[in-house]
């Protein structure tokens, strides 16, 4: 034996012995069937808590549907006492879950490398099943499928798992509750985010819920329509002056009273010499009691019953004039340029149909429409129609933020820069506009017809027939 031959030998025939013999990998049934078990038990914990965080959090604003009973240790009792810490739950429920997440895992990592042993199969292949088939299990057996059967009935699986819940939330509570104010105090540390909703978001909203038939087309152009108020101004609503209705100081109470006829109007603004000079606003009703008297003998000093007018700049956003309306108590404005000159006029109902839309009265059947369509396609359009207006109408876009105008006829004079004569032809973005008649040198009516192709920069030149 001392002979060093025989002793490097022997420790030659051990080491093979070793590892032919004691070291060779086997699978104990026993210990394997254990595994699978706690793994499977793991699964269903994941989904009992799984299935529970979504079942408890959909009751925490739908307490009325518990049942409130004296006898302690109910299943309702305990939802309720648990609902009223909910950081302590959640905190339980999350760290329920990862344990037995985490159980699962690891057990299914020791069956791998057993299997990977026994077998000889590589490590990267073996382990790369084990992944694949532990998420797959983990999501539709522990996560997806739990809270879909809990979201359908959150009070019946809630009342279900209520005791299980409620001896977790006991036995976690240090911990949880450790978690919940670290949670809290990390919380108040954290800079605030701000997740603003912009006008576009609550547009897009609307759009989508038309779509799908959650609201009806009014109502969502009532929504874009209040969202663009604020930055509407008045000016793009107003009256012109060149179609103010009003009074004059030498009008008599018949020429007063007929012009009340005749316009439907409760309000008119009464004014000396010109419109620039504009001394009050006259309502209708404050001339009632001189129905009865001898009106053409009658005289009114239009002066003495004339209410104070509003006058307001061009430029003034319609939700500010609507407040403005609100504190003076009147529905009636008077819109002055900067020299102070009267520009134009505007109403509560100019406001009101900004939002709803036209609003018509008996006084408005007769009012003639702003246009005209013909079989042929061509369009007669009132000069005083709203480009915006036209727009919709001929389903292209004819204007942009930076102009200057408002109106057709607006559209028009900026072209020609000039007054332009009946017949004159202008092309503007695939549109050929002749002027169709022109009154006090104002541009009244327009004959427009869509052209197909793009307009020749030849075209683009103003031309007369």
């Amino acid at each position: 034996m001392d002979d060093p031959s025989s002793l490097l030998f022997i420790v030659d025939f051990l080491i093979q012995a070793e590892e032919n013999f004691l070291f060779e990998p086997t699978i104990n049934p026993i210990e394997f069937t254990i595994q699978i078990g706690c793994i499977l038990l793991g699964l269903f914990f994941s989904a009992l808590f799984s299935g529970s965080e979504v079942a408890f959090f959909s009751l925490s604003n739908q307490e009325d549907l518990l049942t409130e009973g004296d006898i302690e240790g109910t299943a309702d009792r305990l939802i309720v006492r648990m609902l009223e810490q909910p950081r302590q739950l959640l905190a339980t429920i999350l760290i329920g879950n990862t344990f037995a997440n985490i159980i699962a895992s690891v057990l299914a990592a020791v069956v791998a490398g057993n299997i990977m042993a026994y077998y000889g199969l590589g490590e990267f292949l073996v382990y790369l099943i084990e992944v694949i088939v532990l998420t797959f299990m983990i999501l539709i057996l522990s996560e997806i499928t739990p809270k879909i059967i809990a979201i359908n009935n959150p009070l019946k699986a809630t009342r279900r798992m209520s005791r299980f819940i409620y001896t977790f939330f006991i036995l976690f509570k240090p911990l949880s509750k450790l978690i919940a104010s670290s949670t809290l105090s990390l919380e108040e540390r954290l800079p605030k985010l701000t997740s603003k909703m912009t006008s576009e978001d609550i547009m897009t909203m609307a759009e989508v819920s038309e779509q799908e038939g959650s609201i009806k087309s009014d109502e969502r152009e009532i929504i874009e329509n209040v969202i663009e108020f604020g930055s509407t101004t008045v000016r793009e609503i107003m009256t012109s002056r060149v179609d103010i209705v009003a009074i004059s100081m030498g009008n008599s109470l018949d020429e007063v009273l007929s012009l009340i006829r005749k316009e439907g109007l409760s309000r008119m603004p009464i004014y000396e010499n010109d419109l620039d000079n504009i001394l009050g606003v006259i309502h209708s009703k404050d001339v009632l009691p001189y129905i009865n008297s001898d009106i053409e003998r009658t005289t009114i000093n239009w002066r003495t019953i004339a209410r104070k007018a509003l006058f307001i700049p061009a430029t003034k956003k319609l939700d500010d004039l609507l407040r403005d309306f609100q504190q003076e108590k009147t529905h009636i404005a008077i819109v002055v340029d900067e020299y102070g000159g009267t520009e134009g006029l505007i109403t509560l109902d100019d406001i009101l149909e900004e939002i709803v839309g036209d609003i018509s009265d008996e006084y408005d059947e007769d009012e003639d429409k702003l246009y005209t369509k013909f079989k042929s396609g061509v369009y007669i359009f009132d000069a005083r129609i709203d480009l915006d207006d036209m727009e919709d109408i001929l389903d292209r876009e004819l204007t942009s933020d930076d102009d200057q105008y408002e109106t057709l006829g607006g559209l028009v004079y900026h072209l020609t820069e000039r007054i332009p004569n009946v017949g004159e032809r202008v092309y503007y973005k695939n549109l050929e506009l002749t002027i169709h008649s022109v009154q006090n040198n104002r541009v009244r009516k327009l004959r427009v017809k869509v052209q197909d192709r793009p307009a020749s920069s030849k075209e683009h030149q103003q031309t007369k027939e």
